[in-house]
């Protein structure tokens, strides 16, 4: 699993749109014309990612949502972010 730092910006990428479920997310990659679903909590960190936002936030907004432990959150995260990454969903970049 890979692990983010805390300060890692992350973002939709611009080339991916998103419409809204009965309990989730559908993307579309418009340049693969691939689609992807995504659970409640998958949706919640989509709608997020909107304007870059820190891994570190997103945790935090995420454990404000919804009732679970911070490294849980942190760690399913990182595996989200990371799915979403290789699939060319979301960018990540330093904030340095």
């Amino acid at each position: 699993m890979a692990r983010y730092d805390a300060d890692l910006l992350i973002s939709g990428d611009p080339e991916v749109v998103g419409c809204s479920l009965a309990e989730g997310s559908a993307l579309l990659n418009l340049r693969t014309y691939v689609y992807y679903s995504l659970n409640e909590v998958g949706a919640f960190v989509w709608q997020a990612l909107e304007q870059p936002v820190s891994f570190e936030r997103l945790v935090s907004e995420i454990a404000a949502e919804f009732d679970a432990p911070r490294e849980r959150i942190a760690e399913d995260l990182a595996r989200l972010v990371g799915e979403l990454e290789e699939a060319g969903l979301v960018r990540c970049a330093s904030a340095a």
